[in-house]
């Protein structure tokens, strides 16, 4: 009784025999059927058995895909879709192209070099890119980008072999011409690293930099140069300094000018030579200074005072000549990079740390020249000048 009652099968198998269908070859043997089957009591709940889940068996080839018109297709996450070769979809009344477009598949992860918190590598494959697909645990639904690969439409950087000791970083312009690049050549006696700006190229130190160049350097700028030291510069230079201005030199120093020649200072104007000193201007030799002009001179040596000209006028009228006056024009300052984020900005609108105001303030003026009178083991007050009356002529002893 216990058997009489609602079943339902869940599982049902079924064997059939004709060996008459085999004729001479089927024997005597009779047509027979039989089933074999599973069943659970009717009332009681019953689910079949989830159906193996597929199992990707290793990596595979896709292609990235994205909007038409665009290069590089991603979302915040910097994941990429793709369509594999095998996928041949096509949704109706959809051309040929639409197979490459951001709806070919969902979004896949790209692994990176370096992956921390706002901190890393990145580099994005584009559209039209190779890429190699890998699956977690082989399960289809956890795809995964970790490789890049090249083939005959997007070809190397350089051609190979010829070029097989090059290890190159090249990008290229997003919808422009062009590429940045960073590039090591390791043939023998040819080493070379080379840095390619397609546009601009800022440097940021927060600290120190140093660089020591064991041969030749050479600077080449089209337009203009600025520089902002906000310290000291100390250049030495052990040969010899040439330079060339094709228009104006402007010098402006606040404090003191000193200038030493071991052996001659020849300076030569084309038209105009003016020195002016606002209280005294004082000319030295150790054995003669001659003044020359129009035709007469004055000459002083060890010998004595020689003037010589057409006429000699001593408190006869007439009046000094005249300069022209120095037009120094201040140099434009530079523009400056904001830390951490590498944009170009006015100094008027960098905002100073703390670190960099202390160091300022410790580097003021007056602590600038006590350190570099030091070094030079010159006197930090100027000797004085004494009159007829013993009167210093640079200090006030009063």
């Amino acid at each position: 009784d216990s058997l009489n009652r609602d079943w339902l099968i869940t599982t049902v198998k079924h064997t059939g025999k004709q060996p008459q269908a085999l004729e001479e070859e089927g024997g005597s043997e009779p047509t027979t059927y039989s089933n074999t089957f599973k069943s659970v009591p009717g009332d009681t709940a019953w689910r079949p058995e989830p159906p193996a889940r597929p199992i990707m068996d290793g990596p595979q080839i896709a292609i990235v895909t994205g909007p038409q018109g665009e290069e590089i297709h991603c979302d915040e996450h910097g994941r990429v879709k793709v369509r594999f070769p095998w996928d041949r979809r096509l949704r109706p009344s959809e051309v040929e192209s639409a197979k490459n477009d951001e709806h070919s598949s969902a979004w896949l992860r790209v692994s990176q070099g370096w992956a921390g918190g706002s901190y890393g590598f990145m580099a994005l494959p584009r559209i039209g890119h190779e890429v190699i697909v890998s699956f977690l645990d082989g399960d289809p639904d956890q795809p995964i980008i970790t490789g890049r690969t090249y083939h005959a439409t997007n070809t190397p950087p350089y051609p190979l072999p010829e070029h097989k000791t090059r290890t190159t970083l090249k990008t290229q312009t997003h919808k422009g011409e062009g590429s940045n690049e960073l590039r090591f050549e390791d043939e023998a006696d040819k080493e070379q690293i080379y840095v390619h700006a397609q546009k601009d190229l800022d440097l940021l130190t927060e600290n120190d930099r140093t660089e020591v160049i064991h041969h030749d350097s050479h600077l080449t700028v089209d337009n203009d140069r600025y520089a902002h030291i906000k310290a000291n510069d100390h250049s030495t230079i052990d040969g010899e300094k040439r330079e060339k201005v094709g228009q104006d030199h402007s010098f402006d120093v606040t404090g003191t000018i000193h200038l030493k020649a071991g052996t001659a200072w020849l300076s030569e104007s084309g038209q105009e030579l003016h020195i002016k000193a606002g209280q005294k201007a004082v000319i030295e030799a150790g054995a003669e200074i001659t003044l020359k002009g129009g035709g007469s001179f004055v000459k002083i040596d060890p010998g004595g005072v020689a003037l010589s000209g057409p006429a000699i006028n001593l408190n006869a009228g007439g009046s000094p000549g005249s300069g022209s006056g120095q037009g120094v024009t201040m140099p434009e300052v530079p523009q400056v990079l904001a830390a951490h984020t590498g944009e170009k900005v006015e100094p008027a609108k960098l905002a100073t740390t703390g670190a960099r105001a202390s160091a300022e303030s410790a580097a003021s003026p007056d602590s600038r020249t006590l350190k570099r009178t030091a070094r030079s083991g010159a006197s930090v007050v100027s000797g004085c000048e004494f009159d007829e009356q013993d009167r210093c002529l640079l200090h006030d002893h009063s």
